[in-house]
């Protein structure tokens, strides 16, 4: 979840800042000192004044944040901080120590008072960056008379439990290159900062931050190295009141459409004697496992940049397929008509190119078996496998209990030889889709790496001590399948449905062995 999420179905209103506590709630100021809520200690205000206008959205949360350290008795925590695991071991207990908090949270406060943003404030909750335990915890285990915790004076989103702590981190904060980037976390909390306090500022307007070139290309070019690049670009066209900061929140709807280019581009390079991608008149494209990443604030708008950036393109299908798809068409007023309507802008209604879409809320070797089935014994056309498919973030390699629901997914698509991009929010988690492809003997033509065209909106990692993750942030892909070698052990789904079962058996056995 986007701790500024400008996927929610509600306006952002609230930087990370004020989310965490560092800024006003109400105005996101950060004055020189805060007022903290005296009772639940974890929202601030710069005055009495934005403190009593928070008042009545406030009190809809504020006795479940005051019960919530009450929801894991003393010894547990105990249990937790005191047996000397590093802090990234500790991880998977803080989750759970969230999943009773939430607990609370969904008991106490009312349906129709329930925001996301309160879902935000929970995940979000300041921990100290060594030892991983809040303002709550030292106030169970070690002092009941504790405030809270210290923050970065700099970057105000980094937190210490102690002055001894923040010697201990300083360098590993301001000096260390976060992993992968040309960074360091405490300018990368900044950067988050300035992103989220933009969203705000702007009232998450679709006009002012869904922005792409109003041209069309009339002879095809390859993308150029970077955004930096792309923006700088006069034939691109990017708005003279456009800031920096501006165009990164910009990337992160931006990113769908130069990721998939970015991968036709790299799948025509290596497609030797195979019709080319990026010269096509037609072309079908199948959004695999699609959600609201997809679909929401500007629906298909933000896809006619693929139409404009490729000249002999006059046609464009989308097909939209996963069973969670009903989440990226649904607002708070229903139906979301933008999602499921398509106005081309002026240039395209002109050359009469058409963007075609499809909406599937079902699995894609399901959705596939129905059609096949329909046109199988017919004297209409075979089916049409898609000239390109793509998997956003979908953590295929990660989430073990969807594990059986990929498994005939990749199959139909390697089989079948169609060109399928993946996407991973991570590093870590690209690797764990790369080897769950080469289980599948998917033929990976396109080699792990960082994605140039991944969103630049980084959001930081939940339930962790540091580190980011940015959509789109690795990208790899596969053109049909390896043959399999002689004497290779087999990767059936067997094998993947045994290991599931093992790593719930281990992880169930580990919750009774702590107690939690």
């Amino acid at each position: 979840m986007n701790s500024v999420s400008i996927f929610s179905y509600d306006h952002a209103k609230h930087t990370n800042l004020a989310i965490i506590g560092t800024a006003c709630f109400v105005c996101q100021k950060i004055p020189e000192e805060l007022l903290r809520c005296q009772r639940c200690k974890r929202i601030s205000y710069c005055s009495a004044e934005c403190q009593a206008k928070d008042s009545e959205g406030h009190e809809k949360i504020c006795l479940s944040l005051q019960m919530m350290p009450s929801s894991t008795p003393s010894y547990k925590r105990r249990l937790v901080f005191e047996r000397g695991d590093t802090p990234y071991d500790l991880e998977p207990e803080i989750y759970l120590l969230y999943v009773e908090e939430r607990k609370v949270y969904w008991r106490l406060v009312a349906k129709e008072d329930k925001l996301n943003v309160h879902m935000d404030i929970l995940l979000y909750q300041p921990r100290c960056a060594v030892c991983l335990r809040s303002a709550d915890d030292m106030r169970q285990l070690y002092d009941p008379g504790y405030t809270t915790l210290l923050h970065c004076p700099d970057c105000r989103a980094t937190f210490v439990c102690s002055e001894a702590h923040r010697a201990e981190y300083h360098d590993e904060h301001c000096r260390q290159l976060e992993e992968g980037e040309s960074y360091t976390e405490c300018e990368m909390n900044k950067r988050a900062y300035e992103n989220s306090l933009e969203i705000v500022t702007r009232g998450w307007t679709k006009g002012e931050t869904l922005w792409f070139p109003m041209r069309r290309k009339s002879e095809y070019a390859p993308l150029p190295s970077s955004w930096e690049e792309w923006f700088a670009d006069p034939a691109n066209l990017c708005p003279p009141d456009s800031s920096p900061v501006l165009n990164r929140v910009r990337t992160k709807q931006l990113s769908i459409p130069m990721t998939i280019l970015y991968g036709m581009e790299l799948f025509d390079k290596a497609a030797g004697d195979l019709p080319l991608l990026s010269t096509r008149t037609e072309l079908e494209i199948a959004v695999i496992g699609a959600k609201e990443f997809e679909l929401k604030f500007g629906g298909l708008a933000c896809f006619e940049e693929i139409l404009h950036s490729l000249p002999s393109l006059r046609r464009l299908t989308l097909r939209f397929i996963g069973p969670d798809i009903d989440r990226g068409m649904r607002g708070a007023q229903g139906v979301d008509r933008e999602v499921l309507d398509w106005i081309p802008c002026t240039l395209c209604e002109e050359r009469g190119v058409e963007l075609i879409h499809t909406i599937h809320p079902t699995l894609f070797h399901d959705y596939v078996k129905k059609h096949v089935t329909e046109v199988d014994g017919t004297e209409g056309p075979t089916y049409a496998w898609p000239d390109l498919a793509v998997t956003f973030n979908s953590g295929m390699g990660l989430n073990h209990h969807n594990i059986s629901s990929w498994t005939p997914t990749l199959e139909a698509l390697a089989e079948n030889g169609v060109p399928t991009l993946c996407t991973s929010f991570l590093e870590r988690e690209s690797e764990e889709d790369e080897e769950y492809l080469n289980r599948h003997r998917c033929n990976i033509v396109i080699n792990r790496h960082k994605n140039p065209w991944r969103s630049e909106v980084v959001t930081k990692m939940v339930f962790a001590r540091k580190y980011f993750f940015s959509y789109n942030g690795f990208i790899q892909g596969f053109r049909g399948k390896e043959e399999e070698k002689e004497g290779s052990a087999s990767n059936g789904r067997l094998g993947l449905v045994d290991e599931e079962k093992m790593i719930a058996l281990m992880f169930n056995a580990l919750m009774s062995l702590r107690g939690l």
